[in-house]
């Protein structure tokens, strides 16, 4: 497998593109917000209508 080197333009090394610490933070944002409202919302229903309590802040 061939290895590519950082590219240079006008005698400055340009790196490969990488992820940023932003990025990773949207990440997380993007996947586990949606995760997080279903899991309460799931929460919710079973409370509503089993009377079971299943989440996390149950246990306080």
């Amino acid at each position: 497998m061939p290895t590519h080197k950082d590219q240079t333009i006008l005698g400055h090394d340009i790196p490969k593109a990488r992820l940023t610490a932003s990025g990773w933070a949207w990440g997380a944002v993007y996947l586990g917000l949606p995760i997080l409202v279903l899991g309460n919302l799931m929460d919710f229903v079973f409370q509503w209508t089993l009377g079971w309590c299943i989440g996390i802040w149950c246990i306080v």
